[in-house]
């Protein structure tokens, strides 16, 4: 049902896999559904001619279901304040919206701020992909899984948010989510991937999948009072790290305020030049070490070395060792594989 009608058109035809709903939007538009069922093979498409925007409200108590396929040229939104949502297909637009939570559909249309709240605790749950070409990922809910099969790209931002209050900034450089204090989860087995990732939650943040900014990009995660962001398994997070809350990485604690945490979690390499002997002859060509899991660092550069008898460097001189000669931490963790 159009809550604003005349801002849209319809039409379905059949296809080889099932059936394809076109929505011809020519202004910013709400749909109101009753209950929302995407079976795999069909495909919902909103063709934006005008306007930005389409927030799509799923009414009912039941569990409403993408396992087709959702694309759009603007800006899509699906908010289910009574009930879960299971994302196994996949919705691809500029901007990308999934909430089980209540909001003012006007000031999603609008580009406003938005204030989300749990009315039910329901969780929304991706094993599938969802996609913002242009802009961000917002998915938010009482509780969010992504699965180990999905896939969260974003051509700028994914965020991620677990609580029963969100408020969400579209505008700033600083974090722009805001969990309020209490209840929240998010677990994430799967692959997010942007420049900027931010995850928040009330109670607790398990990383069990991949987390991916980039060597520049930026990984923000909090949790409330008294919460816990846990690290397990195969979690990975890539690029700079800041953590606000009780950080658990395998069971080892540490301040995340300490200058340590920020490089964390992210692979690394070192560029080995090519050697020659004495008479020119080459000894070996040039190489690159690539460490491919977690490593944390330390400003205490004397923590993790050998006692002074095995420091070779120092054997038979009073000079400090050469990896405290010539880095500025010393690392621990990890290990490499030579790749030519």
């Amino acid at each position: 049902m159009l809550t604003t009608p005349g801002t849209a058109t319809w039409s379905t035809e059949v296809t080889a896999s099932g059936s394809r709903t076109v929505f011809t939007i020519t202004g910013n538009t709400i749909l109101d559904w009753g209950q929302f069922n995407l079976a795999s093979g069909n495909e919902l498409v909103f063709d934006f001619v005008g306007g930005e925007s389409v927030a799509n409200m799923l009414g009912g108590s039941s569990t409403h279901t993408i396992a087709g396929t959702v694309t759009s040229n603007g800006n899509v939104g699906f908010f289910s304040p009574a009930a879960p949502i299971r994302v196994t297909g996949s919705v691809s637009a500029e901007n990308v919206t999934i909430a089980t939570m209540s909001v003012d559909p006007v000031a999603f249309n609008s580009g406003a701020d938005l204030s989300l709240s749990a009315v039910s605790g329901s969780a929304l749950t991706v094993s599938g992909t969802v996609t913002a070409t242009a802009g961000s990922v917002l998915l938010a809910g009482q509780e969010v899984r992504v699965r180990g099969s999905g896939k969260i790209h974003a051509a700028d931002a994914v965020r991620i948010a677990g609580g029963s209050q969100v408020e969400f900034s579209r505008n700033g450089l600083r974090r722009q989510l805001n969990v309020a204090r209490g209840s929240g989860f998010v677990l994430h087995l799967g692959e997010a991937r942007a420049s900027r990732i931010e995850v928040a939650a009330g109670q607790e943040i398990n990383i069990n999948g991949k987390l991916d900014a980039g060597a520049k990009g930026r990984i923000f995660l909090e949790v409330g009072r008294d919460g816990k962001i846990l690290r397990e398994g195969s979690g990975l997070m890539v690029g700079q790290v800041a953590i606000k809350g009780e950080y658990d990485p395998d069971g080892i604690e540490f301040n995340p305020d300490d200058g340590d945490a920020a490089g964390a979690v992210s692979n690394s390499s070192v560029k080995i030049p090519a050697l020659t002997r004495p008479d020119g002859s080459r000894a070996s060509a040039s190489r690159t070490l690539v460490n491919e899991v977690p490593m944390s660092a330390s400003a205490d550069s004397g923590r993790d070395r050998k006692p002074a008898s095995k420091q070779v460097a120092s054997r038979d001189s009073k000079s400090k060792p050469l990896f405290q000669r010539f880095s500025l931490f010393g690392m621990k963790g990890g290990s490499g594989v030579v790749k030519r």
